[in-house]
């Protein structure tokens, strides 16, 4: 049984819930939830390297980690009784990871493992040699894995796009992952208050229909009075701190007042999956994009999805109608109720401020609620409605400072690297290079620097070469005509004495496509930690006879067809 979509279903067998507690540092008594409950699902000492909602790239984190020791094997266990509803495998992602269903609907989700418990891992090792294929989404029927609360169901790791060691675990209900902490699922002991790290303003205005914002150059004295144009809003980075790590974990509810009055209150509560890319205009975007911090801004875009969740007036903009000193107030509270709070002095700035970057927009209208269509020639661009969080004028013009790469086209610089998209975009760039390369044509990204990634695309009847970008900035056409570059570590003619071989894979455009490795002719099933570019094939899964002299075939190619072959003779 194939997946199509996850199943977040109720359990249609009776079942009781087995009630336990955790009794792990830090953490109290497990809090009702209409009487179910989800037990810990380690037995290590309890410590967290992660917690729920952090601002993560383009998404909030989902879930807990929960660290394992450093290293990979820590028995993992169910949370709560269910069954085994859906199995994962990927090179990226969760990697190696369980869906549970539980009774109520609820979801537990335990990624980055390991590996499997042996009935588990023989279950899918036989759905992959049937396929062929190291990936695989697996949906077995209710009655093939129940599970109890407590039971061993696989072993932590460091599989998928894991930074290290740990499990990810996460609950899963109506299509939201949920908070546990804040929806009673796990009781939390935290008296360490959150720190904030800093504080931006920046101004705000109306021009021709768009918001400009500049960022507000403020004096070094925390008491001196701040100068704020009439319109203007803050951007916070904070983090919460815990007993028993080091970790830098996500604030529960950042909040702004005036005088006294909350002026701005975003509560993270629990974030449908379908919502959590809106994370990208609920921080200053372009402050991650000049230097990669994840700033929760006041400033309420009309686009944000996540709008529900927040209480502000003015949509979160400092409103500043006279030239008295006024208070400003930052608050940032986790899921324990510990509160940080900075206080600030400020006034409407007698003068208007000076902005560097304040001239009079450039380009084309483009409205965030409509869809958009900008055709120049040899360029086409277009983006559905909602694509946009709020209103842009539209600039595309040639790159001259990045057109000395080797392209097929010209270098295409779209608005900068300051807005963000919640919808790819359709771009199509005219190919201009010889017609017998025409299948190894992509679109790929230029950074300011000049080095480039691959966009994908391929092209079309037209002779344009198309994709789908989820960013703007440079773009051009490019030929990937390399085969992947294919490191066997091991050496023609070598006895092995270890069960497992390995080899390092990479390709450096258009991506990894496919890969196979073959033992005497027949398929042999090996892992891919795209992370590590490292495939690994384990000899003693692999059904060939010990003592005896192999023949191993590994075929590598990448998404524009280039193949690397390699081959080697073995004895093992």
């Amino acid at each position: 049984m194939r997946r199509n979509e996850p199943k977040i279903s109720c359990i249609k067998c009776s079942v009781m819930i087995f009630v336990t507690t955790l009794l792990f540092p830090f953490y109290g008594q497990a809090q009702d939830n209409g009487n179910f409950e989800f037990r810990y699902p380690l037995d290590v000492p309890m410590s967290l390297s992660g917690n729920y909602g952090e601002l993560r790239s383009n998404h909030f984190h989902a879930g807990i980690d929960f660290r394992i020791g450093g290293v990979v094997g820590a028995p993992v266990y169910a949370a709560a009784d269910g069954y085994v509803s859906r199995i994962s495998v990927s090179p990226t992602g969760y990697g190696n990871a369980l869906y549970i269903t539980h009774r109520n609907g609820y979801v537990s989700v335990y990624g980055h493992l390991h590996r499997f418990e042996n009935r588990i891992r023989e279950y899918v090792r036989a759905e992959q040699y049937a396929s062929q294929s190291f990936v695989v989404d697996i949906c077995p029927d209710s009655a093939c894995f129940p599970v109890k609360a407590g039971e061993l169901i696989a072993f932590g790791g460091n599989t998928g796009s894991s930074g290290g060691p740990h499990l990810h675990f996460e609950v899963r209900r109506d299509g939201s992952t949920l908070n546990l902490v804040t929806n009673g699922l796990f009781a939390i002991d935290d008296g360490r208050k959150p720190v904030i790290n800093r504080v931006a303003f920046m101004g705000y205005e109306i021009e021709n229909g768009v918001a400009r914002v500049f960022r507000i150059n403020r004096p070094r004295s925390r008491s001196a009075v701040i100068p704020l144009p009439r319109l203007s809003y803050v951007a916070v980075d904070a983090i919460d701190r815990m007993e028993g790590t080091n970790a830098k974990l996500a604030i529960g509810e950042y909040s702004v007042f005036l005088d006294g009055e909350c002026i701005y209150r975003f509560k993270v509560g629990d974030i449908p999956m379908n919502e959590s890319r809106y994370l990208n205009s609920l921080i200053e975007y372009p402050l991650k994009s000049r230097a990669g911090r994840m700033m929760v801004k006041s400033y309420v875009e009309p686009g944000n999805g996540l709008a529900y969740k927040i209480d502000c007036s003015n949509n979160g903009l400092i409103v500043l109608n006279d030239d008295s000193v006024h208070t400003l107030t930052v608050e940032a509270r986790d899921y324990g109720n510990n509160v940080e709070r900075i206080s600030y002095k400020v006034r409407r700035a007698s003068e208007p401020l000076a902005v560097n970057d304040q001239l009079p927009p450039k380009g084309t209208f483009a409205a965030w609620h409509l869809p958009f269509f900008y055709k120049k020639e040899g360029f086409v661009f277009s983006m559905p409605a909602g694509a946009l969080y709020r209103s842009i004028y539209f600039e595309a013009a040639e790159d001259s400072a990045a057109a000395s790469g080797d392209f097929c086209s010209k270098v295409w610089k779209i608005s900068g690297y300051e807005t963000a998209l919640h919808i790819p975009a359709g771009l199509s760039i005219r190919y201009e290079g010889p017609d017998s390369l025409k299948s190894k044509a992509l679109l790929v990204s230029v950074s300011p620097s000049g080095r480039t990634y691959g966009a994908g695309g391929a092209i079309d009847s037209c002779g344009y070469v198309t994709s789908k970008i989820s960013s703007f900035g440079s773009y051009a056409v490019a030929l990937d005509t390399v085969p992947p570059v294919v490191r066997a570590y091991v050496a023609n003619g070598e006895t092995l004495r270890r069960d497992i071989v390995s080899f390092s894979i990479r390709d450096r455009l258009s991506g990894i496509g496919k890969y196979e490795v073959e033992i005497d002719g027949r398929w042999v099933l090996a892992e891919f930690d795209a992370k590590r570019s490292r495939l690994a094939a384990n000899l003693a899964d692999a059904g060939i006879e010990r003592g005896k002299r192999h023949a191993l075939i590994i075929r590598v190619s990448d998404n524009k067809g280039n193949e690397t072959v390699v081959k080697r003779d073995f004895k093992w």
